[in-house]
């Protein structure tokens, strides 16, 4: 028999979206599914959408609701519920192609995989802005996307293992897959393509900035590391690329805090930074970045080469600076 696939869907005032996103999974060619939406303590009429298609559907769709508490929380609850043998995640405002969880659930007929992963396009209302294609054969691919979208998981292994997400206001993607891509080695990656992650015409970026403003980044640091560190997740085969993957988030951290902050602020935040990375991952500077991110988009290469020569040549925190200047010049 065909394992059964969960799939979670945090809804929080998606009203425009959530049409698109389940026809999108209606319409694919595999029947052994459960839909959970889990309704975060939306204001809008996203309810009244999840309601008419539980009418519609009512042996695949299984809705919940909370009081709003993030993303992460709306997620932990749905996998409580999940009575899947796998799980997928599917945001509220993307969508997937037809044949999306029957090319991921073929995978396990070659092997008892705990995470399947594959590729994704970053879509806006006209165009696809770009694709990421995945290939199997480097360590770092399987980093390549930190969101828990674009993968199948295996929910035996999520709960043995106690995976969850934290209530943070970001970041918490990045505390759930690391623990998940870092605690096996059963873990295949695919080619395909077949995932929509959509470009909401409300600026992301703004968001973020709001959101990391508020919060304590070393704390935020201490607990991704801790929950590796005390699941041993960390050894010798894997120290160096999860030491990258840290420097790769500090980067985007200090991308994202750069707007409207004095060259003596962003100085403070790279100190503290890397005076934390100094402390857990003392052998950084001996990475060799450009090798090991074989697989990851050249963007983003090319973002860890210009960030790290620069920093060997003490002029990162001035490039952070007009980085800074621009984006709040031109609302970036």
């Amino acid at each position: 028999m065909n394992p059964k696939v969960s799939i979670i869907i945090p809804v929080y005032n998606s009203e425009k979206y959530l049409h698109r996103c389940f026809d999108s999974i209606l319409a694919n060619k595999y029947s052994n599914i459960e839909i959970i939406p889990i309704n975060d303590g939306s204001n809008d009429n996203s309810q009244k959408i999840i309601n008419e298609y539980k009418r519609k559907y009512p042996e695949i769709f299984f809705p919940l609701s909370q009081e709003n508490q993030g993303i992460g929380m709306a997620r932990n609850n749905a996998m409580e519920n999940a009575t899947g043998d796998y799980i997928m995640f599917i945001d509220n405002d993307d969508f997937i192609d037809e044949d999306y969880i029957i090319t991921h659930v073929n995978q396990l007929k070659e092997k008892d995989y705990d995470i399947v992963i594959s590729g994704y396009r970053r879509v806006t209302d006209n165009k696809v802005q770009y694709k990421v294609k995945l290939n199997g054969k480097y360590s770092w691919t399987r980093y390549n996307s930190i969101a828990p979208w674009g993968k199948l998981y295996k929910i035996k292994f999520l709960r043995d293992n106690d995976i969850k997400f934290p209530k943070i206001p970001i970041g918490e993607d990045v505390y759930f897959n690391l623990q998940a891509n870092t605690l096996t080695e059963k873990v295949k990656i695919i080619e395909y393509i077949g995932y929509n992650w959509y470009q909401n015409s409300i600026s992301v970026t703004n968001t973020i900035d709001k959101k990391i403003k508020g919060i304590d980044i070393i704390k935020l640091l201490d607990s991704h590391y801790n929950i590796l560190n005390d699941k041993n997740c960390i050894n010798k085969e894997n120290e160096d690329i999860v030491t990258l993957y840290f420097i790769l988030l500090i980067i985007q951290f200090l991308q994202w805090l750069s707007k409207g902050l004095t060259y003596k602020e962003i100085s403070n935040y790279y100190d503290s930074f890397f005076k934390w990375i100094n402390k857990n991952f003392p052998n950084y500077k001996k990475i060799k970045y450009w090798k090991i991110t074989k697989g990851e988009r050249f963007k983003v290469r090319l973002i860890i080469f210009i960030f790290m020569s620069f920093k060997k040549i003490h002029l990162i925190k001035f490039c952070i600076y007009v980085y800074g200047k621009y984006k709040e010049r031109f609302g970036k």
